[in-house]
């Protein structure tokens, strides 16, 4: 008898004790970490009922902050896009009013005549830099391509074997065929794959217009901005519209800039006197006035494009919110329950160090 008693006393009891105050020491780490996080548990496995809610919210939320992160990129090479293309803009603008000069008395000269074609020459240059504009990540008129530079080489514009062959034609201007030269120059930018990137031009050998102005919209950048969900967003360096091709126009306004642009530096040497000057100068004027045009247009599309992925990005900033919230209201602890239970907790610890401390002293009549 005295010895199951004993077994009881020193050994039985104590191990139900202890096993009593580990489980209450536990309970007692949970609640501080509900009370200072004020959620429930460290893991779903520890939300109890609220389990399936939180784990579908999850990934919805991972979603939302993808889809955010999608448009944060796009805003940002949108904007290098804009300014690549004001820059662009510019150099069309600078040379339309040249022309103006080239047109008059100041610049018939043979002198100003080759100032301008070196200051058209230095604006190939700058295009070539332009068009290869990279925003850290991608080329931005590279299109979906967007690892590979739209410009192949690393030579200036004003170097290509295009430039070479536009300027065979220019030499050849008489005082009749300054159409004929446009129309050549432009046929020869066209059936040109040597300037852009194979992904820019079309499979025809030699390409359409129509086809190549095709594969420069089939080249357009998307970005995912909800689900199922996806947007155009930047510009291809050889995009343009099929209702603007004619015969002295490929239909993309940076490729008649580059292709005007070389007709200009072709005609160093060249006055108010040579057969033809004035005709082509003025053809030239009115194509670059044109591209101004239409370039702006691109700059506008992209500040609409910017513009709706600032209202995605509201909207979506809304959705993540009131998911967090709802994720946050399913492993949220209710304060007062969690004050009551730590207060129980806490009592049931003190009453069971009590306990361990009183038997200690217990003999055997104690348990008799």
């Amino acid at each position: 008898m005295s010895t199951s008693v004993g077994q009881f006393g020193s050994s039985g009891a104590s191990v139900i004790l202890n096993a009593s105050i580990q489980k209450l020491t536990q309970a007692q780490s949970q609640i501080a970490w509900q009370t200072s996080t004020q959620t429930i548990g460290e893991t779903f496995a520890d939300l109890g009922t609220n389990r399936a809610t939180a784990l579908s919210l999850a990934p919805k939320i991972s979603q939302v902050t993808s889809w955010q992160n999608n448009i944060t990129q796009a805003q940002s090479s949108l904007k290098i896009t804009a300014s690549a293309l004001q820059q662009i803009a510019s150099l069309a603008q600078n040379m339309a009013t040249n022309l103006l000069s080239m047109s008059g008395t100041s610049g018939s000269s043979t002198t100003a005549t080759d100032a301008y074609a070196a200051q058209a020459q230095s604006a190939l240059t700058e295009l070539t830099s332009a068009l290869n504009t990279s925003d850290g990540t991608s080329y931005v008129f590279a299109g979906n391509a967007s690892n590979e530079k739209p410009l192949q080489g690393n030579a200036s514009l004003s170097d290509s074997t295009l430039a070479s062959t536009i300027a065979s034609t220019v030499k050849s201007l008489t005082s009749s065929n300054a159409s004929s030269i446009m129309e050549s120059v432009t046929s020869a930018t066209n059936d040109d794959k040597s300037i852009f990137a194979s992904t820019l031009y079309a499979s025809g050998n030699p390409a359409t217009t129509t086809q190549n102005l095709q594969q420069a919209a089939s080249s357009q950048r998307y970005t995912v901005i909800s689900s199922g969900e996806t947007m155009q967003i930047g510009a291809v360096a050889t995009q343009g519209n099929a209702s603007d091709v004619s015969s002295t126009s490929t239909g993309s306004p940076i490729k008649d800039l580059m292709r005007d642009l070389m007709v200009v530096s072709s005609m160093s040497g060249m006055s108010s006197d040579t057969s033809g000057y004035a005709d082509l100068v003025k053809q030239l004027h009115a194509s670059l006035t044109t591209t101004v045009s239409q370039i702006t247009n691109m700059e506008t599309t992209i500040g609409t494009q910017q513009n709706t992925l600032t209202a995605r990005a509201s909207l979506l900033a809304s959705m993540q919110t009131s998911l967090q919230t709802q994720l946050s209201n399913a492993r949220s602890v209710d304060v007062a329950q969690v004050a009551i239970h730590s207060q129980d907790v806490n009592t049931s610890l003190k009453a069971s160090f009590i306990l361990i401390s009183d038997m200690k002293d217990m003999s055997l009549a104690n348990y008799i």
